[in-house]
């Protein structure tokens, strides 16, 4: 295993000396990175944790519903092992009595027809592609269609008479179409007609889980998962914090429900407060450094209350407004299923984008991702490519990938 650089950039000596963790240099199975370290006998703590505490994800995930009504899980995007996980889950959590998956991905509109496809004697994969293409044209990735194949697998193995699983989409799709290129206020209001989406999308787990007293796993992106992290507004270069964000989707619903909400954050790069492309690995790359020690590393681990929720990192964007930035301020529980050199993108889907469905699927595009540069099937199969290519999703966070 090759350990990940924690950083994509040389940093100047100004900023690293508010910082409280040391860097140093280390020859690790031939290949040259920088690593983070506190001290050796921090690493030693944070290992033996592991080995005393940790459980297998899936195990993990499940067991907090034992105190917990709401487990959010929150990913980066496009990481293949992520997607991988969420779709191992459903069996294990139907045994557990957990009937219900939340997932932003995917339009609320078309849940009916979700539902059809979780429950058909046939599995339907261009249905599975067409209810994914309805809600993001620009999501052509098959771990996450593939969600819906998992709920159908476990449903086929049912007796007839049992309860189903359910897959609820969250979400409903902005009207991009609406968007001008002087924007504006007025103009945005126009694109999320039904109001914020994390607004939206909290209101349907209250809706759709709460008020019928189920539990439900919710998988989204990190930030929308967020619960009693609060995310700060900011400007880059130079540096300039404006306030914290408190309602995205997690807050609302932590705020709403006191003590039956959990926090999971799933291990991703984090951007720097230097903002644009800088990355580094979580606190400095410490949980990296940590993991050399186990073979094939998949761990889920408590945060609040533990040696990992002591880790500090004065670098992250994370850490913008707060004094003492500690892992355990910014989520409850944490996933680690490798490093920046063995997690992988996800798999595109070349038959998501058609002749048949291209104009819709352009007029799908923001316009600042580029709307005028989309004009082919090609261009969207290359953007699809190109988003889970591993040198891009983790960029200079593997020092085997800079070769």
């Amino acid at each position: 295993m090759v350990v990940p650089s924690t950083r994509t950039k040389s940093t100047s000596s100004g900023i690293w000396s508010t910082g409280r963790l040391a860097l140093a240099l280390a020859l690790l199975l031939g290949c040259q990175v920088v690593v983070a370290a506190e001290s050796p006998s921090q690493i030693e703590s944070l290992q033996a944790y592991i080995k005393a505490h940790s459980q297998a994800p899936e195990n993990y995930i499940v067991g907090k519903f034992k105190k917990y009504d709401y487990i959010f899980v929150g990913e980066y995007h496009k990481i293949k092992q992520d997607q991988l996980l969420i779709q191992k889950l459903i069996p294990v959590l139907y045994a557990a009595g957990i009937y219900n998956l939340g997932i932003e991905f995917g339009n609320h509109d078309y849940q009916p027809q979700i539902d059809s496809i979780t429950t058909a004697r046939d599995y339907d994969a261009n249905k599975a592609r067409w209810v994914t293409f309805k809600h993001i044209t620009w999501w052509g990735y098959l771990e996450y269609e593939d969600l819906f194949r998992a709920a159908w697998q476990l449903n086929r193995s049912l007796p007839v008479d049992a309860r189903k699983f359910r897959v609820v989409a969250l979400n409903y799709t902005p009207d991009y179409s609406k968007l001008t290129q002087e924007g504006g206020q007025e103009n945005w209001k126009q694109v999320i007609y039904r109001g914020d989406q994390d607004s939206y999308m909290a209101k349907m787990i209250l809706e759709e889980f709460v008020h019928k007293g189920e539990k439900a796993l919710i998988y989204s992106g990190s930030h929308h998962a967020f619960t009693s992290y609060h995310q700060p507004v900011c400007e880059f270069n130079p540096l300039k914090f404006y306030r914290f964000e408190t309602e995205r989707m997690g807050n609302i619903v932590h705020d709403s429900l006191p003590g039956r909400v959990f926090n999971i954050f799933l291990h991703s790069p984090w951007q720097t407060i230097r903002g644009g492309n800088d990355h580094e690995s979580p606190m400095m790359g410490i949980i990296d450094t940590a993991m050399v020690a186990f073979q094939n590393p998949r761990f889920g681990f408590d945060c609040v209350g533990t040696p990992f929720g002591e880790l500090r990192d004065t670098l992250a964007y994370y850490s913008v407004g707060y004094k003492d930035f500690k892992l355990a301020d910014f989520c409850d529980g944490y996933i680690y299923q490798g490093d920046f050199c063995t997690l992988e993108g996800g798999s595109p889907d070349t038959l998501f984008v058609t002749e048949e469905n291209l104009q819709e699927a352009i007029k799908g595009i923001m316009t600042w991702k580029g709307q005028q540069n989309y004009k082919t099937v090609a261009d969207f199969n290359d953007t699809f490519k190109y988003y889970t290519d591993p040198a891009v999703l983790f960029p200079g966070l593997c020092a085997e990938r800079k070769k």
